[in-house]
């Protein structure tokens, strides 16, 4: 179980600082950038944003300055293997930070792709010259009041985040992983005040929550559609065999409009998105009543408990539960009798369409009972209820799971730990430098001497299957059916696998310019015989180019008086 923990119970910071107390804090902690593309960052800082406020105009300008601060920070950090955190994010807001990132970038000769988001922002921003990048001192104030106008958008939640909750936010990677908690099944509570805190501020902690889980989902559904099914369609990323299950309590607090999308897509990544609120109107106004509605008609499933008024929670549930046929006697009729007169029921009863459910049922339900809505149906419930009383446990103390930063063990560490017939699978960075060093390196200058450069490379794998389509391209059979030329192909590469061994697949080079060195005809005949039986009488295809090494005084060299190599092997 892991636990984020923003409440303090009021407690001052500036006391807890002054008193020196070094306490571990209530809560694990947690880096929300630390794992994130430039994409995911963006758009968790992005959701900070206050939300139905005027200055909309400001707000996308500094939508546009946060996207380019975030991929030239995101870059550096990458490739200075630093960790990005909201700390680090803060310091590189100010014009200054920019301008002596978008310096470093230049210095460091970074691609112009990773350059190009801090140099367009520097250039539209009003007043500011580029040829003085590297001297603040010649700035003048339009520039520095122009970029405050944006980085202000930005500058309560920063700082609330970073000095109220410091202790919580890490600068390194922090205890929690939001990727690892969703897809390894694991319980993550997340805890966020509402009364000691601003709205705004309880909003921003739960739309980045949100803004989170729906960059993983979206990270999860992927981008390809080339493949199988099971690679292009089927998605499966959780740990569990059920869904894994989100539970949004009072989501009327920090309401988002991501929201309603996960509600549209959840369905088929096995994912359960429950949703908690004491009443819909707190959601309406948070977002328009279009996004409201677009939510309901996308939770298929409702829970409704008590009410106390009829407003837009009940006509919700009302337009849910849908409407049946019922029968109502309208009136009754007098009757006389010998002692007085009675009251008997009307022989005409009307039928009409009412709700299933009515706003005075719902007033008059008690604890732990409610109305379970599921396609038109309306089955009234009642859960397990247990008191406060009853719910306390002395027995075990509640410790939080503590987690120990460890370095990631090294390759050659990991590769002592599997078998050895794994570790040959395994591409050796040696032996995967010395091929690259073999085809790419420049002749040194003994081998040039000597002549001794690799003329041909012979693969008998390749060379038999492509002697094989040699052949098939020679049959009027195989023209047309293609079928058939795949199953020979597949065939005669088994069969390769099968009668040969590791050593005789091997890639061998060989070498036709060597030093000229006086031997016999017998000598020569017995050194061709060996090199023969080194390669198991591979068939070279027929090859009447000069050999690729560099001319001697302008001139290639000719060919000796040993016999000729076109078709011995």
């Amino acid at each position: 179980m892991e636990v984020i923990n923003f409440m303090n119970g009021g407690k001052s910071r500036s006391e807890i600082i002054l008193s020196g107390e070094k306490t571990r804090p209530q809560s694990n902690t947690w880096n929300p950038f630390c794992y994130s593309t430039e994409a995911f960052t963006a758009e968790t800082m992005q959701s900070m944003l206050p939300q139905n406020v005027q200055g909309g105009e400001w707000q996308s300008r500094a939508i546009a300055m946060n996207k380019a601060l975030v991929f030239g920070t995101k870059f550096w950090c990458v490739r200075e293997g630093k960790t990005m955190s909201l700390q680090m994010l803060r310091e590189h807001m100010t014009l200054e930070g920019m301008a002596k990132l978008y310096c470093r970038g230049l210095d460091d000769q970074w691609p112009e792709e990773a350059i190009a988001p801090l140099r367009n922002y520097l250039q539209d921003v009003p007043g500011f010259d580029l040829s003085l990048v590297r001297t603040p001192s010649a700035w003048t104030e339009e520039p520095r009041k122009q970029h405050a106008y944006l980085s202000g958008q930005f500058s309560e939640t920063f700082s609330t985040f970073t000095e109220a909750f410091g202790d919580i936010f890490a600068e390194d990677s922090g205890d929690i992983d939001i990727r690892d908690s969703i897809h390894s099944d694991r319980i993550l509570m997340v805890m966020i005040p509402a009364l000691d805190t601003s709205a705004h501020t309880t909003s921003a902690l739960g739309r980045m929550f949100i803004t989170q889980k729906s960059m993983i989902l979206a990270r999860d559904l992927g981008y390809r559609l080339e493949g199988t099914d099971s690679d292009a369609l089927e998605v499966k990323k959780y740990k569990g065999r059920f869904p894994y299950l989100c539970f949004l309590d009072e989501v009327g607090a920090y309401y988002t409009d991501r929201i309603a999308v996960e509600a549209t897509q959840v369905r088929s990544l096995d994912f359960a998105l429950i949703l908690m609120a004491q009443d819909q109107e707190r959601i309406e106004g948070q977002t328009t009543a279009t996004n409201t509605a677009t939510l309901m008609q996308n939770t298929g499933t409702k829970f409704a408990g008590r009410i106390v008024s009829e407003g837009s929670t009940a006509r919700t549930l009302k337009s849910a539960a849908g409407e049946e046929a019922r029968a109502r006697m309208n009136n009754l009729q007098r009757q006389d009798g010998i002692f007085g007169e009675s009251w008997i029921d009307s022989p005409q009863i009307s039928i009409l369409m009412e709700s299933k459910i009515n706003v005075q049922e719902l007033i008059e339900l008690h604890p732990g009972e409610f109305f379970s809505i599921f396609r038109g149906e309306t089955v009234p419930s009642a859960s397990f209820f247990i008191p406060d009383d009853e719910k306390s446990c002395s027995s075990d103390p509640v410790v939080i799971n503590r987690y120990i930063s460890v370095d990631a063990p090294r390759l050659d560490r990991l590769r002592r730990l599997v078998p050895r017939t794994t570790q040959r699978r395994i591409p050796s960075p040696e032996n995967v430098s010395a091929i690259i060093g073999v085809l790419t390196a420049k002749p040194s200058r003994k081998r040039r001497k000597i002549r001794t450069e690799p003329h041909t490379i012979v693969d008998t794998f390749q060379q038999r299957i492509a002697g094989r389509q040699a052949a098939m391209a020679m049959l009027e059979e195989y023209d047309t059916d293609i079928n058939a030329r795949e199953s020979a192909l597949w065939e005669t590469a088994v069969n390769t696998l099968k009668t040969t061994t590791r050593e005789e697949r091997r890639i061998r080079y060989i070498t036709l310019n060597r030093p000229e060195l006086p031997e016999t005809k017998e000598e020569n005949q017995i050194s061709v015989r060996a090199e023969r039986a080194g390669i198991n009488l591979l068939t070279l295809p027929q090859d009447n180019n000069h050999p690729t090494g560099r001319p001697v005084n302008g001139f290639h060299h000719k060919k000796t008086n040993r016999p000729d190599w076109d078709g011995m092997y």
